[in-house]
C-alpha cells in the first residue's frame, strides 16, 4: 500500500518532473487519482498534456517502456491512442521527488486528446439505441486492438505483468488477495476463498494461445474510451498485460451490469458489444463464452484494489461488490 500524499506534494513533485520538458507552462491543475495521479497541462503556445504520476511499486520502469512498445504498435496498427512527448533528453520517463522514497514518482506527459468519455455520452439515462450503437462500437475497438497485437511481436526485452492462472488467482496476484479481504468478516473471507478455488479450476482448464491470449488493455471500461465525432480514442494503459482477450471484453461491459442500474442494461450492451466485437473479428465465441467467470474476476480484483488504495475513497462499495461477487459466483 503506498503513503497517501496531499495535494500540495503531489504538484509539488509534478512541479519537479515537468523540469524535464521545454515546455513553457501556463496552468496544471489535478484531474484525477486513481492508479495515476493526472495533472492537465497548459502550455503557452505548445498545446494541451496530461502529465501523469505512475503509482509507486506497480510498475518497474521496464514495465513503463514496455507499455510504450506496445501502446506504439497499437497506433501503427491503426488504433487512436494519445501521443508521448520525450522529453529533451528524449525520454519518455522520468522520477521526481521531493527527496524520500513515499514521495518518488515515474512522471510521463502524453498529449491531451478532445472529446468526452463514453461514461459521459451515457450519463443520465441513456437510450436503448444509444447503448447498442456505443457497445457496438466498443467491441468493434476492442477487436482491432486484439487483431493488431496479433500482428505484432513483442521485442525480447519486453516486460509486463501476466493476467493469466496465477495473475488472477495464484499465490501472489497481481490485484491482491481478494480471499484475505481486510474489510469484511470471516465468513466472507470464506467464500471468497471457496470461489478462488473454483476460478481456479476454470482458468487451469481455460484454453490458452495465441488466438484468445495476448497482450490487452485490461481495463477499458468506457472512462477509457473517449469520444471525438466519430473518432474512438483507447487512454490509460496502466493494467495492460498479458491475458485472455476475454477479460477486455468483461471489463467493457462490466459497468452495465443489472446491479448498477435501476433498469436492464446488460442484455442490450452485452449483445452489442459481441456484435461489434465478431463484425470485425469473427469467430471467438470460445472467448464469448468465458465472460461469466471474467466478470466474476472483474468484482473479485475491485475488491483488493480498493482495499489497497484507501486515498480514493471508495471502500463503501465493498459490501456491494461482495453481493455481486457471491451472487455471479452462484449463477456461474
Amino acid at each position: 500500500m503506498s503513503v497517501a500524499l496531499t495535494n500540495d506534494q503531489l504538484q509539488d513533485i509534478a512541479s519537479k518532473a515537468l523540469t524535464h520538458w521545454p515546455l513553457e507552462v501556463t496552468s496544471l491543475t489535478l484531474i484525477s487519482q486513481s492508479e495515476n495521479t493526472v495533472f492537465r497541462l497548459e502550455t503557452a503556445d505548445q498545446g494541451t498534456f496530461a502529465l501523469r504520476l505512475h503509482r509507486p511499486g506497480y510498475h518497474s520502469l521496464a514495465e513503463l517502456e514496455s507499455e510504450q512498445i506496445w501502446t506504439r504498435a497499437l497506433a501503427e496498427g491503426g488504433i487512436a491512442i494519445p501521443k508521448a512527448e520525450p522529453t529533451e533528453h528524449r525520454r519518455f520517463y522520468v522520477e521526481a521527488s521531493l527527496g524520500t522514497p513515499a514521495t518518488t514518482r515515474q512522471a510521463g506527459l502524453i498529449q491531451w486528446l478532445p472529446g468526452e468519455a463514453l461514461s459521459q455520452v451515457l450519463a443520465d439515462q441513456p437510450s436503448e439505441s444509444l447503448l447498442h450503437e456505443t457497445y457496438f462500437a466498443l467491441g468493434a475497438l476492442i477487436a482491432r486492438c486484439h487483431l493488431a497485437t496479433l500482428a505484432w511481436t513483442p521485442p525480447a526485452h519486453f516486460t509486463r505483468h501476466a493476467l493469466d492462472h496465477d495473475g488472477f488467482v495464484g499465490d501472489a496476484p497481481f490485484w491482491g488477495r481478494f480471499w484475505e479481504l481486510g474489510l469484511t468478516s470471516q465468513t466472507n473471507r470464506d467464500q471468497l476463498t471457496t470461489i478462488r478455488d473454483a476460478v481456479s479450476a476454470r482458468l487451469r482448464a481455460m484454453p490458452k494461445n495465441r488466438h484468445n491470449f495476448g497482450m490487452i488493455h485490461a481495463d477499458l471500461h468506457a472512462n477509457n474510451v473517449l469520444r471525438n465525432n466519430d473518432q474512438l480514442y483507447v487512454i490509460d494503459f496502466d493494467d495492460a498485460g498479458f491475458g485472455w482477450h476475454a477479460f477486455d471484453l468483461a471489463v467493457a461491459v462490466y459497468d452495465q451490469l443489472d446491479f448498477f442500474h435501476p433498469t436492464s442494461r446488460f442484455e442490450i450492451t452485452s449483445q452489442a458489444l459481441i456484435a461489434g466485437y465478431d463484425s470485425v473479428r469473427p469467430g471467438c465465441d470460445e472467448s464469448f463464452a468465458q465472460l461469466p467467470v471474467f466478470l466474476l474476476i472483474r468484482s473479485l480484483m475491485l475488491l483488493t484494489w480498493i482495499e489497497d488504495r484507501p486515498e480514493v475513497g471508495r471502500e463503501d462499495n465493498i459490501p456491494m461488490l461482495l453481493d455481486i461477487a457471491f451472487q455471479q459466483f452462484a449463477n456461474l
